[in-house]
């Protein structure tokens, strides 16, 4: 009887055994099966991320709430063409789409074009990366006077406004005469032009900076500096690249950081800023080392070469600042840029912290000035405007911190309705995203 009963135990326990087995096993597949169905199979074998496939995430309560009060919204305006209207929202603390309306709609982006044209260069040049302008005595200064080259390697920095410090650094170093040269070596030598299909009065030239009024102004505007200081010089000439010997020595030196271009450029909207560092990220390079050749591609090759979008048929994007009412973006590709800087803290930090304009802010209001100014607005809406007034184009895009905690990302673009009525709508959609 005893004997039965041991091994009635022993098999009971080989049975738990296995049973416990088999469900470990179970789930060590189910875990597998998950693993692969979830992970795209070129993840597994090569270890890439792609943005672009990622597992779907629902919209929870808090985000159809939102997108009910948006519908209502839309539907409830009456004094904008809702026809000509796109919107996209998206809840970045969840990941998913709140709403959509026409978002693949190919619209006038106008200044919201300075988003891809801001991130672009945060991306591949970097906030801190820096416009310099140098300038060299090459040669033997004995008593007044420098025998040899005075050069002056120039950044097209937007900044620069006059060579007054350029004169007074020769000065300072004690001289009066070049026997040689006045050397020009210019990083740009064209003039700054908004794109043939923009109005020409956008960008006069009375706005162009001085480094981008063209290569005959830049040296006639040095060399009346130096006349006016009493420095004489036998002949001047315009060189590219002019290689620095061992003996250069660098009396003075200018610099912009890339993240003072892209305050204006954002904050204030300067179309002058915006295609300043437009050119400026087609052409930048190291004058000391070989040029990154990375830096010169266009932006539709950047887009693709982040896997930003994937849907980019019929775009076009002539420039940086959006001054072409030719252009044509979606308000879904914006929100997807939005969420690739959102993505990158360096990117990100750059936007929210400095670079976008926010309501009711003592310093950063810029293009908001008169709008939003209700409390709930202040430090919850970080974005950049677009308006062409000639066209009835206005738009909208940029990041919510709504008093729920949760960070949303919207795009909105109001084609063919008048300017004042689209940024009524804009505001009051941007009151549902933060309260």
């Amino acid at each position: 009887m005893q004997r039965k009963v041991k091994k009635r135990k022993r098999k009971l326990k080989k049975s738990v055994k296995r049973g416990c087995l088999g469900i470990i096993i179970f789930q060590l597949l189910l875990a597998l099966f998950l693993f692969f169905r979830c992970t795209p199979a070129k993840d597994i074998l090569f270890g890439h991320h792609d943005q672009t496939e990622e597992i779907v995430v629902e919209p929870d309560s808090v985000d159809l709430a939102i997108a009910d009060d948006v519908q209502r919204l839309i539907h409830r305006s009456m004094l904008i063409d809702t026809t000509k209207l796109a919107v996209d929202v998206y809840d970045l603390t969840r990941g998913c789409y709140v709403y959509e309306y026409h978002s693949h709609r190919r619209l006038i982006p106008a200044s919201c074009m300075k988003l891809l044209t801001g991130v672009r260069a945060l991306k591949q040049l970097g906030a801190d990366h820096q416009y310099i302008s140098q300038e060299y005595l090459l040669g033997i200064v004995k008593r007044d006077t420098l025998y040899g080259d005075l050069l002056l390697k120039m950044d097209d920095d937007p900044f620069l406004l006059s060579f007054d410090e350029f004169t007074h650094a020769v000065k300072n170093r004690g001289v009066s005469h070049v026997k040689g040269r006045v050397v020009f070596d210019l990083l740009r030598t064209d003039t700054l032009r908004p794109h043939r299909t923009a109005q020409p009065y956008d960008i006069t030239y009375r706005q162009v900076p001085l480094l981008m009024k063209g290569a005959p102004r830049v040296r006639s505007e040095f060399l009346a500096s130096l006349r006016a200081a009493g420095v004489t010089f036998d002949t001047d000439t315009l060189l590219f690249n002019m290689p620095l010997t061992k003996d250069a020595e660098m009396i003075y030196q200018y610099q912009t950081p890339l993240r003072e271009v892209l305050k204006p450029m954002l904050i204030n909207s300067s179309n002058v800023k915006a295609e300043c560092v437009y050119y400026h990220n087609q052409h930048a390079q190291d004058r000391f080392e070989k040029p990154d050749t990375s830096l010169q591609m266009s932006a539709f090759n950047f887009i693709q070469s982040e896997n930003i979008y994937d849907r980019m048929a019929n775009f076009v994007v002539n420039d940086g600042s959006g001054l072409s009412p030719e252009n044509r973006l979606t308000a879904d590709f914006l929100v997807q840029l939005m969420i690739y800087a959102y993505r990158q803290p360096d990117i990100r930090n750059i936007l929210i912290d400095e670079a976008l304009a926010t309501p009711a802010h003592p310093t950063r209001h810029g293009s908001l000035l008169s709008r939003m100014s209700a409390p709930c607005f202040r430090d919850r809406i970080f974005c950049k405007t677009g308006t062409l007034v000639s066209y009835a184009s206005s738009s909208l895009t940029g990041y919510a911190h709504h008093t729920n905690g949760r960070w949303f990302v919207f795009s909105i673009i109001n084609n063919n309705s008048p300017v004042y009525d689209a940024r009524e709508f804009q505001d009051a959609l941007c009151r549902l995203l933060v309260e």
